[in-house]
């Protein structure tokens, strides 16, 4: 960092959930590093514990919570309120993987994924937000993963992260009207998680070497940041590189009429590959949708996304 002015954070409060290991911990410490007073959450009370004793260490501010995030996220937030007195940010990392055929997967263990890695983040958001208003510089960043775009054998996992991700785009907007900055990210990072992912030897080196999980805590630390203004998007990030997320759709294929039959004779058109037209929010995809059938519309659906909705 020399010839670099630190992100001080000058003593605002940050809750980490499922911090006592892998990115989770090392957001803790990071966030830590730089003046934060952080309330590391772990199910596990003594990876909790361990990660306290490395921000205690380096001469930051820490304390335990082992909180069930899906049961107990008011008092995990509780807990930033009575140690510290206030709450900043929230990064909402939990989350836990499990592997099966769908309709072989037991029906518990699979909710139970889903259940952690989003009604949890649901919960410590909902329980947060009042907080965060209150801060005047509210940080939330939610942790999807690029398993949202499907992944077989992973079902309960992709669709929690899917979850995350409409969650928070939908939030960001609703965040912004009360000064809270909503932004989400989709990390790649050598973590335990991961090293279960990955058998094979040569793309274990690859990751250990160039994914770091402190490379992906320097980019939130950067969005949690109480002078940082980019926020309400979808970011990937893994090492040093990062890249802003939307949805795009290929060129749209018109019928001469909505039948079965046409979409048969059709499908080979439809299919084709082309440009892709990002649309950042379903109000975009609504208005392109629109525009696309009755030109007329152009001039009357207002281009600013944040003023229309469409389901």
């Amino acid at each position: 960092m020399a010839g670099e002015s630190v992100l001080d954070f000058e003593g605002r409060v940050a809750i980490v959930t499922g911090a006592g290991q892998g990115m989770g911990r090392e957001h803790a410490v990071m966030l830590a590093s730089r003046g934060a007073r952080v309330v590391v959450n772990d199910i596990n009370e003594g990876r909790a514990k361990e990660t306290v004793e490395a921000v205690t260490g380096a001469g930051g501010t820490a304390v335990v919570d082992s909180h069930d995030i899906v049961t107990a996220s008011a008092e995990l937030v509780q807990t930033a309120i009575d140690a510290f007195g206030r709450l900043d940010i929230v990064v909402n990392n939990a989350g836990i993987n499990a592997y099966g055929r769908f309709w072989e997967m037991d029906a518990d263990l699979w909710w139970r994924v889903f259940n952690t890695s989003f009604q949890g983040l649901v919960q410590v958001a909902r329980h947060a937000m009042p907080h965060l208003i209150e801060s005047g510089t509210g940080r939330m960043i939610n942790v999807s993963s690029n398993a949202l775009m499907g992944l077989p054998n992973d079902t309960s996992y992709a669709a929690a992260k899917a979850a995350i991700w409409g969650l928070g785009n939908s939030l960001a907007g609703e965040g912004r009207e009360v000064g809270v900055q909503v932004s989400t990210i989709l990390p790649v990072a050598w973590t335990p998680m991961l090293e279960d992912a990955f058998a094979d030897p040569v793309i274990q080196q690859v990751l250990r070497e160039n994914f770091p999980a402190s490379a992906v805590s320097a980019f939130v630390t950067w969005l949690a940041h109480q002078d940082t203004t980019v926020h309400g998007q979808a970011f990937e990030i893994g090492g040093v590189a990062a890249a802003r997320t939307v949805f795009s759709v290929l060129p749209r294929v018109q019928v001469a009429e909505a039948t079965p039959e046409e979409w048969a004779a059709n499908a080979s058109t439809l299919m084709q590959d082309g440009e892709l037209t990002p649309l950042p929010a379903a109000s975009d995809s609504f208005r392109a949708q629109v525009v696309n059938l009755a030109p007329e519309m152009d001039a009357y659906l207002p281009a600013d996304a944040a003023n229309v909705s469409g389901n």
